[in-house]
């Protein structure tokens, strides 16, 4: 894909800061993953395996300044046109003060056997926390498809209903150069741990109309996290 140089030049100068800022902190860093099975692999509301289960995992290395790498895949099913999702992220998170958090890096997002032009994209995002909400932005110049300019801005909301069940709720506004194009999502869904494994399951919507794919459904995953 190709960026714009002011895009590009943000990409490379996060990538740089990254690998400075893990390096000096290689005596200190953490290995941690996840697998999940999902019944359905919603991606802003909209399926990615034709409402088909998919299995997914990830690997990240985190450094004790906060500063992390990912690498994180899921099976797709686009019709033919590819069956692997494989995306890297260069980020950093940690707490701001006693009450705010954040988010932020640059993700690549891959799609190693899928031909058609426009399938690998790149992604700045970032999010800040507090409490128990969430708060995010995503942008890329040249989004999926060669859709062209794209921001995703996004909140969420965690409640504990319990000490072991928590009510997930998130909304999200997908915003494109073809205004035509933009649309909302939306989840409500609950969350618990059993032995040792996580289980959620949501409802899931947007407001496209006329898309098998972005219909509403409910999803069940189960993850278990190393």
């Amino acid at each position: 894909m190709k960026m714009t140089t002011t895009f590009k030049s943000l990409v490379s100068a996060s990538l740089l800061l990254g690998l400075a800022a893990t390096s000096q902190q290689s005596q200190a860093m953490e290995l941690s993953g996840d697998i999940t099975f999902t019944s359905d692999y919603a991606f802003r509301g909209i399926s990615q395996t034709e409402e088909a289960p998919a299995i997914q995992g990830g690997l990240t290395l985190t450094a004790e300044s906060g500063f992390y790498v990912s690498v994180w895949g899921s099976s797709v099913d686009f019709g033919g046109q590819g069956t692997l999702e494989l995306d890297v992220m260069l980020g950093w998170s940690g707490d701001l003060n006693e009450q705010w958090s954040a988010d932020v890096g640059v993700m690549r997002y891959g799609y190693p056997n899928t031909e058609f032009a426009g399938s690998n994209f790149y992604e700045l995002y970032g999010s800040l926390s507090y409490q128990d909400f969430t708060f995010g932005l995503a942008f890329s110049d040249d989004y999926y498809g060669n859709a062209g300019t794209y921001f995703y801005l996004y909140g969420g909301y965690s409640y504990a209903l319990t000490d072991n069940l928590t009510l997930d709720l998130h909304i999200g506004h997908n915003e494109y150069d073809d205004s035509s194009a933009s649309y909302l999502d939306w989840s409500i869904g609950l969350s618990t741990e059993v032995l040792g494994a996580g289980l959620s399951l949501a409802y899931v919507d947007t407001d496209i109309n006329g898309c098998n794919l972005c219909d509403s459904r409910v999803v069940f995953s189960v993850s278990k996290s190393f």
